[in-house]
């Protein structure tokens, strides 16, 4: 653990802004690590410092990594905070998309959703390697605070509202290809360790890699 002077992420009503700051580096555990299957805590501490810091760092880490959202639980905290953004690029297949500034969710909530339901394909830092088509509701309504207690609610539809579903789940405990019923429906684009405990946890995902690592032995491949 070490600490280095670098910009930083703060929460101002929803949306991030940046500041100087130090900031303590976070990682993304292995997908081993228990804490993703765990059901995270709700935040309480509004306004200090230590969350600040950690919404500032988790933004940090998912700009590095290229990625549209994190949730905590991704680096090991079990706390309900997650960060999204919605980049000004065209996500072939999904409508309604607009870009949406990096903003931090504390303690979200989908207190309703549609009943139309669309099926896409969905990657996550946690399961690298791993791709998969999940259904789930086109459009949903999320309540949340931002790091210093204000209340906000997002109407999402749209990738938006895909991401925002996917960084929930990891509040639950829940990975993608938990959402996946169809061994079809989850493919591998890079060679995967058979032998890793994770696919253990998770008798379909590991059905899938067994079959298809038969199949085509040392291969990537896309269903």
């Amino acid at each position: 653990m070490r600490f280095q002077p670098r910009t930083r992420v703060a929460c101002e009503g929803g949306a991030l802004k940046v500041r100087l700051a130090f900031r303590m580096a976070l990682n993304l555990i292995p997908e081993t690590d228990p804490v993703l299957r765990d059901i995270a805590k709700p935040i309480a501490d509004y306004g200090s410092r230590r969350l600040l810091r950690l919404a500032g760092e988790m933004e940090d880490l998912r700009a590095e990594e290229c990625a549209l959202g994190l949730a905590a639980p991704q680096v090991g905290v079990s706390e309900r905070i997650i960060v999204v953004e919605i980049p000004d690029d065209d996500f072939v297949g999904i409508p309604e998309t607009c870009p949406v500034p990096a903003t931090v969710l504390v303690n979200p909530e989908i207190v309703w959703q549609t009943e139309q339901l669309i099926k896409l394909p969905e990657g996550c830092l946690s399961l690298c390697g791993l791709m998969g088509n999940v259904l789930r509701p086109s459009r949903i309504q999320v309540e949340a605070h931002d790091v210093e207690g204000n209340p906000f609610t997002i109407m999402a539809d749209g990738w938006l509202a895909r991401v925002l579903q996917h960084e929930i789940d990891h509040l639950d405990g829940i990975l993608y290809p938990d959402r996946i019923e169809e061994p079809g429906e989850l493919w591998i684009v890079e060679t995967l360790d058979l032998t890793d405990p994770v696919w253990a946890r998770n008798p379909t995902v590991r059905e899938i890699l067994e079959r298809r690592n038969t199949n085509s032995p040392g291969e990537a491949r896309m269903a």
